[in-house]
């Protein structure tokens, strides 16, 4: 699906002080990833005069989408970037609240370091200081964070973003990436009716019927009293020539909605195509009022004795 999210990512590098040139030689590698991705950086640089320094990192760290650690000897050795800031990074990790990934700059011994369970960068952890061409390296380590900017994108879309996304390709008629996204939007959550109803009807439209019955069927089990989704299913078996099966979806929400017209025309429409007479259609839509009101009297005044007449909805054929 193509990506059309400009939402802001907000990325935060864990290094030693000792690793200032390679952090800055590698934002300088990551420049067209900050325009593709409205990418923001974030360091210790960033500090504002007055600001109070620890607060100012612990605010950034646990906003940050994507984490860089930067790995090295010097690292190894801070007591506050590994210590401090790499735990805290990989324990929001380990919660899915953001991304971390280490970029091996120099040798490093690491045996037994909690990062070493994370893919490393770059390929085959290879440090950037031993590659022939370090820009090749720093170009391997782009591309795949590219890559990892792309499923983080996906992960941070709300079900309303999925939603409307999904509007705009319906819009345009692109069907199969309209679906797409209000499965996502589904998937986010799964009680998400408006995106079962904009799913349905997607479906609907390329005439893939017994799908979006399914669809609308899955949507009514989560709430039966939705009156717009029960007009949208009962068009479903109106298109599959399932007169009856329509008619008594279209009752259903004429039962929740006695004056909704798209439910009366779908009924009336139904009927038509049951073959049954327009004085049988008038005498069944009177007995249904009737019924309607006496249900609606017996909610307000409850008698135990009481019963509804049962109506007999044979009717005369034209």
């Amino acid at each position: 699906m193509p990506d059309t999210s400009r939402q802001e990512i907000r990325l935060f590098y864990c290094y030693a002080h000792e690793d200032k040139s390679w952090r800055e030689e590698l934002e300088n590698h990551l420049s067209g990833l900050k325009r593709l991705y409205a990418l923001r950086n974030w360091h210790d640089r960033e500090i504002l005069p007055g600001q109070e320094w620890e607060q100012a990192i612990e605010n950034s760290l646990n906003t940050a989408h994507l984490i860089l650690l930067l790995i090295s000897p010097d690292f190894m050795n801070s007591a506050y970037a590994y210590g401090k800031e790499m735990n805290r990074a990989l324990e929001r990790h380990k919660e899915g609240t953001c991304k971390v990934i280490p970029i091996l700059l120099r040798p490093t011994f690491f045996d037994g370091a909690p990062f070493t369970k994370l893919q490393m960068l770059p390929t085959d952890a290879k440090p950037i200081s031993r590659w022939l061409d370090r820009d090749e390296a720093f170009l391997d380590v782009a591309n795949r964070i590219n890559l990892a900017l792309k499923d983080l994108l996906l992960s941070l879309k709300t079900k309303e973003d999925w939603l409307d996304e999904g509007i705009t390709y319906r819009n345009q008629k692109r069907y199969e990436y309209a679906l797409d996204a209000f499965e996502q939007a589904i998937h986010r959550d799964p009680r998400y009716l408006d995106a079962y109803q904009e799913k349905g009807k997607i479906l609907f439209e390329l005439e893939r019927y017994d799908d979006a019955l399914e669809v609308f069927e899955e949507a009514l089990h989560l709430n039966p009293n939705i009156v717009a989704l029960l007009i949208a299913k009962g068009q479903t078996p109106q298109a599959l020539k399932r007169y009856e099966d329509a008619l008594v979806t279209f009752e259903q929400a004429l039962h929740l909605d006695p004056t909704n017209a798209s439910a009366c025309i779908g009924r009336d429409k139904a009927l038509q195509q049951l073959g049954i007479s327009r004085e049988a259609q008038e005498e069944l839509a009177r007995q249904l009022t009737q019924s309607r009101q006496q249900l609606a009297d017996s909610q307000k005044q409850p008698d135990p004795h009481a019963t509804i007449e049962t109506i007999n909805t044979s009717a005369t054929l034209s």
